[in-house]
């Protein structure tokens, strides 16, 4: 399945037109010295049976087709979060995805983006007899976050009781206790909580969000703070492009991408 929906997606970017910024010009392989990092966070990029996937690492590969790159997934490194966050910021020519663009961050690097929002929310099954209309609906109700996830810290920050909250270590725990109903509710990433229910075997559509936090921030590529502004430019550009080569079904590239991975 996998391998059908890469040839679909380079079929369809070899009818693209690539038209590049006025003033820009395309070096022999604008990719050639850069080192591509990420790590494991699905569904955004992970590694399954020793192949790395995500939305993400489609998105970067089909812009590296676009620009005429000779790079690949298979020349993306896998390292630890803190590794490859610290490798961004001190060497040069690296780039680290998917990263979280936030204020404490917005100097540290160059972006290009975004490549996915990140809400953090409330899932719960549709099938339900409870309503959450406001957060004092909750004290009746129990709700499960991941120990030290964004999903606990909105928590905390909007002050639910904890009296009402379990934590679990991994978010597959939590995606089991919302799939056999130990749990009304999960606090956790939209869009990375609905790939892991996937991966358990619930059906998507007996699931809804019932409560947005708001975006914790959206999801981009980091480029070494000393990458030249040509190479930025052609990346943003790029990843442009795919958002808006909008087909007969209405989709764009960029979204056909990200839903593949959500259905």
């Amino acid at each position: 399945m996998f391998r059908s929906k890469k040839l679909k997606l380079r079929s369809l970017l070899l009818t693209c037109v690539f038209l590049l910024p006025s003033g820009l010009t395309m070096a022999a392989d604008p990719a050639g010295g850069l080192r591509f990092i990420t790590e494991e966070s699905p569904p955004y990029n992970y590694t399954e049976n020793g192949q790395l996937k995500g939305s993400s690492v489609d998105l970067l590969e089909a812009m590296l087709h676009i620009i005429g790159s000779e790079r690949t997934r298979k020349d993306i490194q896998v390292h630890p979060w803190a590794r490859g966050y610290r490798m961004v910021l001190n060497e040069p020519n690296t780039v680290l995805f998917s990263t979280r663009r936030n204020p404490d961050r917005e100097d540290l690097f160059r972006w290009v983006g975004p490549v996915a929002s990140s809400p953090v929310v409330l899932i719960a099954r549709k099938r339900r007899d409870f309503e959450v209309k406001q957060l004092s609906d909750l004290n009746d109700l129990s709700v499960v976050a991941v120990a030290s996830d964004m999903g606990e810290q909105v928590l905390d920050a909007y002050h639910i009781p904890k009296d009402i909250r379990q934590t679990v270590s991994h978010p597959d725990i939590a995606a089991r206790m919302l799939i056999f109903r130990r749990i009304h509710l999960w606090s956790y990433g939209q869009r990375t909580a609905l790939w892991l229910l996937k991966q358990q075997g619930a059906k998507l559509e007996d699931y809804e969000s019932v409560w947005s936090f708001g975006s914790a921030g959206d999801l981009y590529f980091a480029f070494h703070k000393g990458t030249p502004d040509e190479t930025i430019q052609l990346f943003q550009h790029v990843l442009d492009q795919l958002k808006n080569d909008h087909g007969d079904d209405g989709l764009s590239t960029y979204e056909r991408v990200l839903k593949s991975y959500i259905e």
